[in-house]
């Protein structure tokens, strides 16, 4: 993206010169003024959000925060957040920072170097130092967490009711006579994952079931830890499973992937269920039957933190939560249309 330094060195002039003509606020030679004007076209610069910035002193730039590219779900998410951020008048400069990234305090620096003027942090996946420096940040500079960590310190966050949500397709399967159902559960250190195999221990101590630890496996959110998951049910466990409930879709795809290489047929033989409604889980055979995370609303509301937040520094924290919506089809109900239009 073109800088207001990129304009002038290319039109020849100082970076004072572009203000003028971007703000009017001194007479410019026309000829400089059109030469100048000319170069903001070529280089595809913004004036109106630029001048506005050099204005308010804000760069008009929303830093966004995700652990994964390649993960589906992050990218709808990323989507929604870049939808939401340009209503605003916002451009967006997206960085990714997963378990595996190394020194990842420097990329949340070299992120705020850039000159954002606040931060949406999605299922951060940081260390303890980068943890503390994210924090540290937060008291000087908006940020809104999406998924956050299990922190001590409060902090704006948005998120979808995991623990209420994994309870409905717990009643669900229930309801259809599942009475031995497993669980692929994700990172623990993440408060969604508690919440959500909260949900699903509280649901089967409800209705009476047992919480076999056998019938428990810690994936990580990909479709590969599902599909071992799914091996792990029936190949090492002692009771087999009529129902595989899953903290993620695509762990859920991955189980399923593994219990047709078996021969299984899904649901008639064991039921399947994800959770976040990604766009995957409605077009593979048979569609997942989820629990939906209204991610569009959920942008929004992290944008209008965001947004609050720089309006009013020290406003009192905020956490919006978000009720989710079972998505009942084929993996679990065979009367479902095959397909799902979307």
């Amino acid at each position: 993206m073109a800088t207001i330094k990129d304009v002038a060195r290319q039109a020849g002039v100082s970076v004072t010169t572009v203000s003028r003509v971007l703000n009017e606020t001194a007479p410019v030679n026309e000829k400089t003024k059109k030469n100048v004007l000319k170069v903001i076209e070529e280089l595809r610069y913004s004036p109106s959000m630029m001048a506005q910035g050099m204005r308010t002193k804000k760069s008009k730039t929303l830093g966004i925060i995700i652990p994964d590219y390649i993960n589906s779900f992050y990218y709808e998410l990323f989507k929604d957040l870049e939808d939401a951020a340009r209503k605003h008048g916002y451009n967006i400069l997206v960085t990714s920072i997963g378990e595996g990234t190394q020194d990842k305090t420097a990329y949340l620096s070299d992120l705020v170097n850039r000159n954002v003027d606040g931060l949406v942090v999605c299922t951060y996946q940081g260390d303890k130092a980068s943890i503390e420096y994210l924090l540290k940040l937060a008291e000087t500079l908006p940020v809104v967490f999406i998924d956050h960590l299990n922190l001590d310190k409060p902090v704006n966050t948005v998120y979808t009711d995991g623990y209420a949500g994994i309870k409905k397709i717990v009643q669900h399967l229930y309801q259809l006579g599942h009475r031995e159902m497993a669980y692929i559960t994700s990172i623990p250190r993440y408060k969604v994952n508690n919440d959500r195999y909260q949900g699903f221990a509280d649901a089967l101590r409800e209705y009476g079931l047992p919480l076999r630890p056998e019938l428990v496996y810690e994936g990580n959110y990909h479709i590969e830890s599902g599909y071992e998951a799914a091996r792990h049910f029936f190949t090492a466990a002692p009771v087999r499973p009529t129902a595989i409930v899953s903290a993620t879709d695509l762990m859920a795809i991955g189980a399923i992937n593994y219990l047709k290489s078996m021969g299984l047929k899904i649901p008639e033989d064991v039921a399947v269920t994800g959770f976040d409604d990604i766009h995957m889980s409605r077009w593979i055979s048979p569609p997942v039957t989820t629990c939906r995370q209204p991610l569009a609303a959920m942008a929004e509301q992290a944008v209008e933190l965001f947004l609050h937040r720089s309006r009013h520094p020290h406003a009192k924290v905020k956490r919006i939560i978000f009720e989710g919506e079972l998505m009942i089809r084929r993996s679990t109900d065979p009367a479902k249309e095959e397909f799902v239009q979307v």
